[in-house]
Order: structure tokens, then C-alpha cells, then sequence
């Protein structure tokens, strides 16, 4: 009996994961670092930003969002029976629009500019979790694809109305600003105390977020992780987390 060895080639993944070399600690300073926090959240990054848009652009996508808002009415008169199942799910905005599409951007010709400006902007802060939230250093060189449409909120005086647990079914993100929080004329403060008598659970109207893993035996309490909206604010978190929000129950719409 002859002795003789089998050449295996090696997989071409293991062969590419050998040759990366480790990079260099990323030391740079963004100026973004004045402003956001980025924080791991059981084993999940969440970022957290402060940045004012522009009080035009602002107004120009309020405006722009509740006016998409506004064609459920159409869609209530042509198709009754998938205007309540959409109202009731809450999935209307996700399916019908996409505002950084041209389609859906050249309704509004007075808005686009507010609008190619709020894109640029979400581009980069996209770039920024990638970068510090993942841990991607080429972040800058990767191509983006996105859809932005609006959640609009309005107290419907009885438990408000709120966003589902939902999750997303794939990898990526999910990035949420907060354009407007009920009346601009009223302090927010005064906002958030409306409603408590009828729901003092909800609190400040939080937007919360599960924990993913499977930990029964975990405390409970640390399952959990709120964030208190406000005007301005950006959060930026996976797609694969569950999250709600609670009942807007402030005056006008959020």
C-alpha cells in the first residue's frame, strides 16, 4: 500500500479573511463628534445626534410629509378596503412614496431644493454611524440606497396614535428625525402632559427599542432602551431591532 497526500486548495473566504491585515486605530476627528453619541446598546449601536435642520428646510418637509399624508383620503374613496387595512397596520407611508425618488420629489417643486438638501445631509450622518458605529472605515466610499417617507402622528383623542413593534427584514438601518413635536407655539413640557390622566404610562412619548437577543433570564428592565423625541433629534439604529413607539397624546402633530 502506497502512501500519498491529498492538496486541498483553501476556500477562497478563508484565503481572503488571511490576507486582510488589521487597520489602524481610527483616530480622526469628525466635527460630527461634537454633537452625537454613539452608544452600545446590549450588543448594538445606536447613535444619537443634535442637529438642528435649517428652519426652512424644516418647515418645507413638514409641509411636503403632511400633504402625502393627506392623499390617504383618495386612497379612503378608490380603495376602501386597502385604506384600512394600510390606516390600521400603519404601513401606508412605507409602501406609497419614496421622497428621495424624482417621481415623488417633483410634486413638490418648491420643496426640492429643501428636499436634495435633507438627503445630502442624512447621506453624511449615515456615513457617520457607519463609520463609528460599525467600525467601517470606508465608509465614505460605499453607495447608499435609502427611502424616505414620513410618520405623521396626531392625537386622535382616544390613546393617541402611535407607531407598532415592528422590526425590518434585512441588515441594514433605520434612521429617524424628529421634524416637529406637536404645536411649535407650546413648550414641549407642557406638550407631553397632555394625555397622562387617560394613559399615564406613556410617559413622555418615547420611541423604545428590544434588546434582540434571546435572554429570558435577562432584567427585564434592561431589555429596554427609550430615547424622549424632540425637535431636531436623529437617531440611527438597525433595521433587525424591534421598535415602537409610545401614543402621541400632545397637541397637534408630531
Amino acid at each position: 500500500m502506497g502512501i500519498f497526500k491529498t492538496e486541498v486548495e483553501t476556500p477562497e473566504h478563508i484565503q481572503y479573511w488571511e490576507s486582510l491585515k488589521p487597520e489602524e486605530e481610527d483616530t480622526s476627528n469628525h466635527p460630527f463628534h461634537k454633537f452625537t453619541k454613539i452608544d452600545h446598546k446590549w450588543t448594538t449601536p445606536f447613535l444619537e445626534m443634535n442637529a438642528m435642520l435649517p428652519e426652512k428646510m424644516r418647515k418645507d418637509l413638514c409641509k411636503v410629509l403632511e400633504a402625502k399624508e393627506l392623499n390617504m383620503a383618495d386612497i379612503e374613496k378608490k380603495e376602501p378596503e386597502f385604506h384600512s387595512m394600510a390606516k390600521a397596520k400603519g404601513f401606508y407611508a412605507t409602501t406609497h412614496y419614496n421622497l428621495f425618488d424624482e417621481k415623488d420629489m417633483n410634486e413638490f417643486p418648491n420643496e426640492k431644493e429643501s428636499i436634495l438638501a435633507f438627503e445630502q445631509i442624512a447621506c453624511q450622518q449615515i456615513r457617520y454611524y457607519i463609520r463609528y458605529g460599525w467600525g467601517i472605515q470606508q465608509a465614505d466610499d460605499m453607495t447608499i440606497e435609502g427611502r424616505c417617507f414620513g410618520n405623521v402622528q396626531q392625537d386622535s383623542s382616544v390613546g393617541g396614535t402611535r407607531t407598532y413593534p415592528h422590526y425590518h427584514q434585512d441588515i441594514n438601518g433605520v434612521l429617524v428625525t424628529y421634524l416637529k413635536m406637536g404645536d411649535d407655539d407650546i413648550d414641549i413640557a407642557d406638550q407631553i402632559k397632555v394625555g397622562q390622566k387617560q394613559s399615564a404610562r406613556n410617559g413622555t412619548h418615547q420611541v423604545l427599542f428590544q434588546d434582540p437577543r434571546p435572554a429570558i433570564s435577562y432584567p427585564y428592565w434592561e431589555k429596554v432602551y427609550s430615547v424622549s423625541p424632540r425637535v431636531g433629534l436623529t437617531i440611527i439604529h438597525p433595521n433587525y431591532v424591534w421598535h415602537e413607539t409610545n401614543p402621541w397624546l400632545g397637541i397637534g402633530t408630531r
